[in-house]
């Protein structure tokens, strides 16, 4: 076998390289051919996967979810499998598939582990494995300094997306599912449950079921919206008054008037501003995956 490590160095206050170490390591000791290569500028992992899969067997991203995507959107259109060592301040896809926290645990799924095939999001020309995301979490990751990140981890998104909420109100936004429309202050079209760590979103969501779930919040008050986080660990957001759940495999979100201005963000990374469009490539993503899948409980912690 022929592993390549894409490494960002940054991800996790900095532990991702020491992790790409580790499992340089460790594959060796399990008789693997192992490359690695660092990234130093955003998107540079699509580029380097792009350049491995013509001589590796596998690719594997250590980092977070943000260096996931980038890996994930370098193997699209290829059969070569992904594999994960969890480096990141959050590793939610990792969480997901059951792949162990431990470096050598999760070196040992890349060796002796199973290959699932999951669903994709795509948008405008990106791929996203877990979620998109517009309205507030993504002014969230506008506006949150990489230092931040670095020193607070989560804290920092915390911190920052109340602070975000007092300053920029939100405008209402159109989402589009399958043709059914509804209006937004905040919406994810999850293709997985978890969301920001070990609680979900949309929390009924499958990436192997070939549809996205799709979570519509309208809510404009700061008593709303507290009482719709603060359900979120417990699943009663799903009670909440403002709240619309669905499923479907086509997902357009729209601004209202042309000078609205509402990002988005994929698997926690920032994307753009709407319109955006979300459609669903089913099976399109190869991952190496524990022998024993994760079971999928309701209120899974």
């Amino acid at each position: 076998m022929r592993v390549g490590l894409v490494c960002n160095p940054s991800a996790g206050g900095g532990k991702a390289a020491a992790a790409a170490a580790r499992a340089h390591t460790r594959l060796r000791t399990r008789g693997i051919d192992v490359t690695v290569r660092g990234t130093s500028t955003p998107q540079e992992a699509s580029d380097i996967t792009r350049e491995l899969v013509q001589d590796v067997d596998v690719v594997v991203a250590v980092g977070g979810d943000g260096t996931v995507n980038e890996v994930v959107n370098g193997l699209a259109g290829t059969e070569i499998p992904l594999g994960i060592v969890p480096a990141g301040t959050v590793n939610v896809l990792a969480l997901e598939l059951g792949v162990p926290f431990d470096i050598d645990r999760a070196c040992d799924v890349i060796v002796t582990g199973r290959t699932s095939s999951l669903d994709l999001g795509a948008v405008n020309g990106r791929r996203f494995t877990l979620m998109l995301g517009a309205g507030i979490d993504a002014l969230t990751v506008h506006e949150l300094s990489p230092l931040m990140k670095r020193r607070y981890g989560r804290l920092a998104f915390v911190s920052t997306g109340v602070r975000s909420r007092i300053r920029y109100p939100q405008p209402d936004f159109e989402v589009d599912v399958d043709g059914h429309s509804f209006r937004a202050t905040f919406a994810v079209v999850g293709n997985a449950r978890f969301y920001g760590g070990r609680f979900g979103v949309t929390t009924e969501a499958d990436p192997t079921d070939g549809v996205f779930d799709v979570l519509v919040y309208n809510g404009h008050s700061l008593a709303a919206d507290a009482l719709f986080w603060l359900g979120v660990p417990l699943e009663l957001h799903l009670g909440h008054p403002g709240v619309t759940y669905l499923r479907g495999a086509k997902v357009a979100l729209r601004p209202l008037e042309q000078e609205d201005i509402v990002w988005f963000q994929t698997d926690g990374e920032l994307a753009g501003r709407l319109p955006a469009t979300a459609t669903i490539e089913q099976r399109a993503l190869q991952v190496l995956v524990p022998d024993a899948p994760p079971e999928r409980e309701k209120g899974d912690t």
